[in-house]
């Protein structure tokens, strides 16, 4: 019988409350110990502290710290900020562990090619857990199995507000850098990554493939008083001729969640934000079996991982397209661009962020970037072939 995989787990606020939850959940079925924690807002974290030392689990002010002095661990999951994630899972490989590395993986591409060079044991996951959900592993099959025809298109398009306080909530968010490392904050590269994630995954040929784009058009705007982009427009292209459109964006008021659609010559499939199923319009039954929470199977998965069962579901290669895709949307759109816009006919700010919302699903289903919608406020971009992205625009725009 396995033993219970020892875990560290650096980063405990934020998102690293949902490893909390999962982690704890595992153990009850014996599949990890949660041996150790780090996190330096151990003032502001009191209650959880207490509560996780009353359960026998160390608490450290430092990653540093906790990988220096807690021998046992088999593994370290990395919930801390973006910008921290290069320096951590360096560290966390030169101790020679395993890492679930939360998404996502990096800001920028020179970062991730060193990841990929240290990570020669091949230890090191990354956390992309929607790949997880039954909706996505049931559009991934249909696609491999031809049942759409030959895939054309894949088109993502969302509306997911942020408040001022989202963006108060810690030094790094909003921002392109911070004390000299790149950060890269906004839809695209952090709360929605996962769909331009999965647009590489659905793009991929096999059920273990994901496609790398070989051109990229993107334009990235600034509507909210922060240093980063809250909102984009994309468009690409795979070697296999594949078209992928992508928009969001965090300055609208009004929701529209996230909607997937991936299209061939024989018909079309979607998945919306949250839903349960995957739909079509070809009357395509469903075969994957349901997965009742993606992020505890991105888990149990991982666990297996470590045990030479399988292979990750996203390695760090697998993020390669994923990277490339946002490090060439920010050269293709020359940086950010701010964006102080009234149009005269709506003059009331709900107006404002209603009419982005059309023209985020209008640019996905038109394949047109908003220079291109006679848009008065928009700056047009130039295509950029990703061969020739060398990933040092982040801290160039900062």
């Amino acid at each position: 019988m396995n033993q219970p995989l020892k875990v560290g787990l650096i980063g405990v606020g934020g998102f690293g409350e949902t490893h909390l939850r999962t982690l704890q959940r595992l153990e009850t079925e014996g599949l990890v110990q949660l041996v150790c924690v780090s996190d330096p807002r151990y003032e502001t974290l009191a209650d959880t502290r207490r509560a996780l030392e009353s359960r026998g689990i160390r608490w450290h002010a430092h990653y540093r710290r906790l990988l220096e002095r807690e021998s046992e661990i088999e593994v370290v999951s990395i919930a801390a900020p973006i910008h921290l994630h290069m320096e951590i899972t360096r560290a966390a490989i030169a101790r020679g562990l395993f890492v679930y590395l939360e998404k996502p993986p990096v800001p920028s591409l020179q970062q991730l090619n060193e990841l990929i060079s240290l990570d020669a044991r091949k230890q090191v996951a990354v956390g992309f857990q929607l790949l997880h959900s039954h909706p996505v592993q049931q559009l991934k099959l249909w696609r491999t199995q031809a049942a759409l025809g030959d895939i054309r298109s894949i088109r993502v398009h969302g509306c997911v507000p942020r408040t001022p306080a989202y963006y108060a909530r810690a030094p790094w968010a909003g921002r392109m850098v911070l004390d000299g490392l790149p950060v890269f904050d906004g839809p695209a590269t952090n709360a929605l990554s996962h769909w331009l994630h999965n647009i590489m995954y659905l793009a991929g040929e096999q059920m273990d493939t994901f496609a790398v784009p070989t051109q990229v058009e993107a334009e990235l705007y600034r509507i909210k008083p922060i240093d980063s982009y809250d909102t984009i427009c994309m468009r690409g292209r795979f070697a296999s001729d594949v078209r992928f459109y992508y928009a969001v964006t965090h300055a609208t008021q009004e929701l529209v969640r996230c909607r997937l659609e991936i299209a061939g010559t024989k018909g079309r499939a979607w998945i919306i934000e949250n839903g349960s199923v995957a739909e079509n319009n070809l009357g395509l039954p469903e075969s994957i079996n349901p997965c009742a929470d993606p992020f505890e199977e991105s888990w149990r998965q991982f666990v297996r991982f470590t045990r030479g069962e399988r292979a990750p579901m996203t390695t760090l290669e697998n993020t390669r397209g994923y990277i490339l895709a946002t490090n060439a949307a920010l050269e293709s759109s020359g940086g950010i661009h701010r964006c102080d816009w009234t149009p005269p006919e709506m003059t009331e700010k709900q107006n404002r962020t209603d009419k982005l919302a059309r023209l985020i699903e209008h640019s996905v289903r038109e394949g047109r970037l908003f220079s291109e919608m006679n848009v008065p406020w928009a700056c047009s971009c130039r295509p950029v072939q990703t061969t020739d992205v060398r990933g040092s625009a982040i801290t160039q725009a900062g």
